[in-house]
């Protein structure tokens, strides 16, 4: 079947007990899917670390794993046709990062979500630049609000990154970001005021969700330059203020509005 382009076989239950899968893990008849695109093992009962099979799959574009792998993703680095990596719930773990090897992939999607990681944003990451949509909550990343990304990643359109140990300011990017629609960064430690230009920089947010932080200061009236925004979660940090009335006058398709917990006063528009 070395013609075959697709395997999903997720959600399968499939563990050490099957005769195919040996040992939990991967056959190394495998090897031979030279053509194979999408491969989707994710939440079986396979154990262990990365199989060496999926080392010659280099013509996969979307991967859907469900093995311990380094957060590094060097692995991977030879498989340049890689577009989405997705790899939640499994073990991740610091491994060591060349400083002489690159990345041949540019990634759309990444989601590394619920894997027990304790340590900084990967390296190769910095060397990605067709970000799409970008999930690495729940997996206590450290380091400063990774402005960087949004820098490097004009079409970045879902940046998730609650409940981690992010910490420091909130910044904005260089220029207006205009493809930017879900930013969650709740749950984490970020401390300061709120950009002024908030929301002259991140027109085109949907939804947005800074909870759980330390934040003080006021609301940006900023925020009023957001029409699309939909849903917005302030709650639970330490703003002062008012409610700017630009913000309540100009967030036309607003639905949701989360201010508890916070030390607001004035006026409701």
């Amino acid at each position: 079947m070395t013609s075959l382009q697709f395997i999903k076989i997720s959600s399968s239950n499939l563990n050490i007990s099957d005769t195919l899968f040996d040992k939990g893990t991967l056959p190394c008849c495998l090897a031979n899917l030279t053509s194979l695109q999408y491969l989707d093992i994710s939440y079986n009962d396979f154990t262990g670390t990365l199989p060496c099979c999926l080392a010659n799959l280099t013509s996969l574009q979307h991967l859907d794993n469900h093995f311990q792998f380094p957060v590094s993703l060097e692995p991977f680095f030879n498989h340049s046709k890689l577009k989405i990596f997705y790899g939640d719930g499994n073990e991740i773990y610091e491994g060591i990062e060349s400083q002489d090897l690159a990345p041949k992939f540019q990634l759309n999607g990444i989601s590394l979500s619920n894997c027990g990681y304790n340590g900084s944003f990967p390296k190769f990451l910095y060397s990605q630049h067709d970000l799409q949509e970008v999930y690495l909550y729940d997996i206590n990343l450290k380091g400063k609000f990774p402005v960087w990304l949004l820098n490097n990643n004009t079409k970045l359109e879902r940046l998730y990154l609650d409940n981690n140990s992010l910490s420091g300011p909130l910044q904005l990017p260089i220029h207006p970001h205009m493809s930017l629609q879900e930013l969650d960064i709740s749950i984490n430690s970020i401390h300061g005021h709120i950009p002024t230009e908030f929301g002259a920089y991140l027109p085109m947010l949907q939804t947005l969700n800074i909870s759980r932080n330390a934040l003080n200061g006021s609301i940006p009236s900023s925020f009023g330059d957001m029409k699309s925004l939909e849903d917005l979660d302030l709650s639970n940090n330490l703003l002062t203020g008012g409610i700017p009335e630009h913000m309540a006058m100009g967030c036309i398709s607003l639905q949701r509005l989360a201010l508890s917990n916070n030390s607001l006063q004035g006026q409701i528009f």
